[in-house]
């Protein structure tokens, strides 16, 4: 019995990582399997194979009973959430594989490569090992991945390597122009009105830009999903600012941290610190609140950072 585990809030690395690993899986044979996030992924991802059959149910994967339990795209057991907690009650053998330079290698085994732009990039690799074809499905989920991590093959970390894997999956029959539309050029209307109520607190200040959101906020612009609609990702374009944060206030006293960074600046190591995880460009956590506390302990470790590497 396999379980496949993928990262709580999940992106489209980690649903094209779970899905493409579970039909390689399949192609070998495997007919135990079982797929996992304790969150639903997003409307946008759902053109993605096997999105419909993952699931949180704690019942369902505890009597799975899984002997095998393969974790993809996260770099820390927290980051597992409780479909990974559940799974490891009967102490089965736990796979890691990851590309965060933050990876904790808190698995049997370790495959993590801070090489490769996504975690499905490390997927493809071990395809073309295991002599599996590559098929549109496949790819599909794989070129996801590569496509979302790496902003459109726009972050520091995107190589000729990471080209010509992108090349060879589109070789397999995968729309390039569909992937970016349906992943990164498309939002629900409720999602451009709650970057509106969050531009509304945008702050400058140090070479560092941020925005925060209340609970009020959130649920004034009926956005449902988590996080800040990656609105993180437009404030670290801005000119003045070396350093992108966003700050959004959850239910339960805990705040979401989304940090971003121009090339030649590292966030990971501020998102560590604060018990998260991820790459020098891109980090987050979540830390305890209130919203103001919160704000100004990463503000004050961003400063420090910044102060760092710059010299």
């Amino acid at each position: 019995n396999i379980l496949l585990v993928t990262h709580i809030a999940p992106d489209g690395d980690a649903i094209g990582s779970i899905t493409a690993m579970a039909q390689m899986l399949e192609e070998l044979g495997v007919e135990n399997l079982l797929l996992a996030c304790d969150d639903p992924a997003k409307v946008k991802h759902d053109f993605i194979p096997m999105f419909d059959r993952i699931t949180a149910d704690i019942d369902r994967i505890t009597a799975f009973q899984p002997d095998l339990v393969i974790i993809l795209d996260c770099s820390d057991e927290r980051r597992g959430g409780k479909v990974f907690q559940a799974a490891l009650s009967g102490s089965p053998i736990v796979v890691n594989i990851d590309h965060h330079i933050t990876n904790l290698k808190f698995a049997n085994h370790n495959l993590v490569r801070i090489d490769a732009a996504s975690t499905t990039q490390i997927i493809y690799d071990l395809l073309l090992d295991w002599r599996i074809d590559l098929s549109q499905d496949i790819a599909t989920s794989l070129l996801t991945g590569l496509v979302t991590d790496t902003l459109c093959f726009r972050t520091s970390n995107v190589t000729p390597r990471v080209m010509q894997v992108a090349s060879e999956l589109m070789s397999a029959g995968v729309s390039l122009s569909f992937i970016t539309e349906r992943t990164v050029n498309r939002r629900p209307v409720e999602a451009v009105q709650y970057w509106a109520t969050q531009l509304g607190t945008l702050q400058l200040e140090d070479r560092i830009v941020w925005t925060y959101a209340t609970k009020d906020m959130r649920r004034r612009s009926r956005f449902k999903s988590t996080g800040d609609a990656s609105l993180v990702t437009l404030l670290n374009t801005v000119w003045e600012a070396d350093m992108a944060a966003s700050f959004v206030e959850t239910g339960d006293n805990q705040v979401e941290v989304s940090l971003r960074a121009k090339r030649g600046y590292d966030v990971s190591g501020v998102a560590y610190d604060l018990g998260g995880g991820g790459h020098p460009a891109a980090a987050g956590c979540t830390i305890a609140g209130p919203l103001d506390s919160a704000i100004q302990l990463v503000l004050g470790k961003l400063r420090d950072a910044w102060s760092d590497q710059t010299g």
